[in-house]
């Protein structure tokens, strides 16, 4: 049987509890996090099979601090960003992304 225990952090607190300024710069400098994210952009954009060679207009839903925007766009495609965390997407400020949050 399932617990009935909630595990995913931002059901157990509000994001800034979980998703604060601190977690927000391992995002900016764990080599490994940025990896990850760069590899789960790019296996996303195969799964939308995208028109070659087409500027599309992507929402990134949970953008955080901006690093599947970078794989967006340098596959060319313009996005809108949002997240729960005001310091995620603080951070995406600081990094001067080119979409827009």
């Amino acid at each position: 049987m399932a617990s009935s225990s909630k595990c995913r952090p931002e059901e157990q607190a509000p994001p800034d509890v979980f998703y604060n300024e601190s977690e927000a710069a391992k995002y900016l400098h764990s080599s490994r996090m940025i990896d990850i994210q760069t590899q789960m952009a790019e296996r996303a954009l195969e799964m939308l099979c995208l028109p070659e060679d087409e500027e599309c207009l992507l929402l990134d839903v949970g953008c955080g601090t901006g690093l599947s925007g970078e794989v967006l766009e340098e596959a060319g495609h313009q996005w809108v960003g949002c997240d729960i965390s005001r310091d995620m997407l603080n951070v995406a400020q600081s990094r001067e992304v080119e979409g827009d949050l």
